[in-house]
């Protein structure tokens, strides 16, 4: 299992428990184990892919007062079971013994927890999601952490909800959030996976466009796609709660946060678009094969 001592880079989170060994300051740390991760440890077979080389891809990321476990995306099986339809993207709250290492900033596990309460109430609409999640850390920036947990208690009542539901309506089309360009297409990793792989030849039909055409031709792709669309919702909330346990989002410092959305922007749209394209040989296993190779080739572009 790989160790970090810090990271960089719900789900329903039980407040007291994840903040139990802070509150009370006794050596101990909080940890938090994804339900992927679970799965994982019971499915010990070496996979061999490229991503772990028969290596676990478990890993974990250690603070004196808080330990998280994660895997490698860029391992296929762990993909696998990421992106895994059936997963109830949820976490297992424990506590361990201090050690002897820095500690994790108390307001920065505040607001990772924050987005995951978000990720709990929104996860089966992905789109408004992620708008909610970039919303919320612009306007939590200038807030103190009590403030921040005020804000989002309110935008989680039922009739704030449906506000915020409204918003998104009338600002962003919910098709195309992120928002789907040429110039942020050409960027992606899998952009350049394309001339490797046949399973991603109908990526060529949004290589050959123009700007103006490309949504009538992103619409024609999705609904070819060999992943139904409810199958795209639930792998890319899936791949959400991921990117939100894994990576602490949004991280720290505050003056960094725009810039992690960004990223977590880019790397949704890498899957929605892997999504679209696949088609006769859509499953979770080449998703979770293609996926991985693509992820190695984001973590060299993004980091």
């Amino acid at each position: 299992m790989k160790n970090k001592s810090t990271a960089d880079s719900a789900v329903k989170p039980k407040r007291k428990t994840a903040y139990a060994a802070m509150a009370n300051n006794q050596a101990t740390a909080s940890v938090w184990t994804p339900d992927y991760v679970l799965r994982l440890q019971q499915n010990i077979q070496p996979c061999g892919c490229p991503g772990c080389n028969n290596a676990s891809p478990l890993m974990q990321f250690r603070w004196r007062n808080h330990v998280r476990y994660s895997a490698d995306m860029g391992c296929r099986k762990a993909a696998i079971e990421i992106l895994n339809r059936t997963a109830s993207c949820t976490i297992t709250f424990s506590e361990g013994a201090a050690e002897s290492l820095p500690e994790l900033a108390a307001d920065r596990l505040q607001m990772n927890q924050l987005c995951l309460h978000l990720f709990t109430a929104f996860r089966t609409e992905p789109t408004l999601l992620i708008y909610l999640l970039g919303r919320f850390i612009r306007e939590a920036a200038a807030l103190d952490t009590q403030q921040r947990v005020a804000l989002q208690e309110a935008w989680l009542q039922p009739d704030f909800r449906q506000t915020l539901r409204l918003d998104f309506s009338r600002s962003h089309s919910p098709d195309d959030y992120p928002p789907v360009r040429l110039h942020t297409l050409r960027e992606l990793p899998l952009w350049s996976l394309a001339e490797e792989d046949r399973r991603l030849k109908k990526l060529e039909k949004l290589k050959s466009t123009g700007e103006e055409a490309l949504r009538q031709r992103w619409r024609e792709l999705e609904n070819t796609s060999g992943f139904s669309a409810a199958a795209q919702q639930e792998i890319l909330g899936n791949y959400l709660f991921y990117l939100l346990c894994h990576h602490f989002f949004p991280g720290n410092p505050v003056e960094e946060w725009q810039k992690n959305f960004a990223v977590l922007c880019r790397r949704v749209l890498n899957l929605k678009t892997l999504l679209i394209v696949m088609s006769t040989e859509a499953n979770m296993e080449n998703l979770g094969a293609l996926f991985a190779d693509c992820h190695r080739k984001v973590m060299a572009c993004w980091r």
